[in-house]
């Protein structure tokens, strides 16, 4: 007997509704009207059916971290750098239970949400120690059945201002971190000085050593303007390529790309793609830009051109909730409406590439094995109560049924919020 059915959804770009059938945690069968018999169904009405939602970037170990009474900046905005400080200062707060605690309520919140698989950045530094790894260790083994998380060790203190980093780093991977995380920004050396292609090479060099992939912030601000050298998103895919790890690097941000003029950018982005580098778009939009007084610029990155050339551009949360950015709810469709806003997206075709570019793209970005809607792929997948992918982001569609692994996880009819910590909505129990 089939564990699973899905009767009559609606899959994008094919003209008829279809039946899944699910066994064992994979799709088994797809096909019009199919003669099974399932110990559980589900009634599709024509609703769209998509493969579970990708969050690619997320800093879950500071996620939810302001009040959630009052969503909101606990204090007034300074800099893009006075929010980093903000970070460092009140982090020193966080206990191993306060991180487990607000990054489960996190996961399920995105599950409710419709993802099935989350990139997770986690502070590892000299301060933190590996505090924060292990904590998310525990709630990534905790919800394995509901979500699948990976943990990529984002150096929130440098990597290369001090001996002891690699070691850290190193450890972090023996106890669970999955993939080599990235941020030149953040490095600063005794001096005051940033020496950006150090990082980078740091951070490649320890990568290939544990034979990891490698997720670099990048290219973060937003400067008048900017050379073709003077790109590190540039610096990241000549390495790449000179390294041969194409395909196992993922770029974060790349706000300064939207600075380049069109030459330097189409140069850019040709070498990008050479490169088989991955990026995702973040909603810096919110925060970069704050300080100009007039022609206010924004922080994202060439979203159009980038997919236009044929590299894997997705987009993602990046904070939820902290004291980087006090919105988010960990929803896919909402940071989609948003990106479709800043990124100038509107047409039925856009939308669907939005949607794409938060499931497939995304997924290809994580290297999800077995990720889809095909035969032999694991059975993630969420119906959405909408018929297409432009109805669902502009309209932003309840995510009726989410799906992990051949069971359901959730089954929605009405919008939720963070509530005490509990979520409204139905939630199928973990085991």
């Amino acid at each position: 007997m089939i564990d699973l059915v899905v009767r009559n959804v609606r899959i994008e770009g094919e003209p008829a509704l279809v039946d899944l059938a699910v066994k064992d945690g994979a799709i088994v069968e797809r096909g019009v009207s199919l003669n099974v018999v399932a110990a559980q169904e589900i009634a599709g009405d024509g609703r769209l059916l998509i493969p579970g939602f990708v969050e690619s970037h997320l800093h879950l170990d500071i996620a939810l971290m302001n009040d959630w009474q009052t969503p909101g900046r606990p204090e007034p905005y300074l800099s893009h750098y006075g929010l980093n400080q903000s970070v460092e200062r009140r982090r020193r707060d966080f206990t191993p239970e306060d991180i487990e605690r607000r990054a489960s309520a996190a996961l399920e919140l995105a599950s409710r949400h419709g993802v099935t698989a989350l990139r997770a950045q986690c502070h590892v530094d000299r301060e933190v120690g590996l505090k924060h790894v292990e904590a998310l260790q525990r709630v990534k083994e905790k919800y394995a059945g509901r979500v699948t998380v990976q943990i990529v060790t984002f150096p929130q203190q440098g990597l290369i201002n001090h001996p002891d980093n690699a070691p850290l780093f190193r450890e972090a991977f023996r106890i669970g971190a999955d993939v080599m995380g990235g941020a030149s920004n953040l490095d600063v050396m005794g001096d005051g000085r940033i020496d950006w292609r150090a990082h980078i090479d740091a951070a490649f060099d320890l990568a290939m050593e544990l034979d990891v992939d490698l997720d670099i912030h990048a290219d973060l601000s937003i400067p008048q303007s900017v050379t073709f050298d003077e790109l590190e998103t540039v610096y990241i895919a000549q390495q790449t390529i000179e390294r041969g790890y194409q395909g196992r690097v993922t770029v974060g941000h790349a706000c300064t790309l939207g600075v380049a003029t069109p030459k330097v950018a189409a140069e850019a982005i040709a070498l990008i793609r050479e490169a088989n580098l991955n990026i995702i778009s973040q909603p810096d939009l919110y925060r970069l830009g704050r300080d100009d007084t007039h022609n206010v610029r924004r922080g994202l990155t060439r979203v159009k051109e980038l997919l236009a050339a044929g590299v894997n551009v997705t987009y993602a949360s990046n904070n939820v909730r902290d004291a980087l950015r006090p919105m988010g709810n960990f929803d896919l469709l909402e940071e989609g409406l948003i990106l479709a806003y800043g990124a100038h997206m509107d047409t039925v075709e856009e939308f669907n590439t939005i949607l794409r570019m938060s499931t497939v793209n995304a997924a290809r970005a994580l290297r999800l094995p077995h990720y889809g809607l095909q035969p032999g792929c694991t059975a993630d997948f969420v119906i959405l109560d909408a018929p297409t992918p432009s109805a669902a982001i502009v309209g932003q569609a309840e995510k009726a049924y989410v799906v992990k692994n051949g069971r359901i996880m959730a089954t929605n009819q009405t919008i939720s919020h963070l509530y005490q910590g509990t979520l409204a909505g139905k939630f199928v129990e973990n085991g």
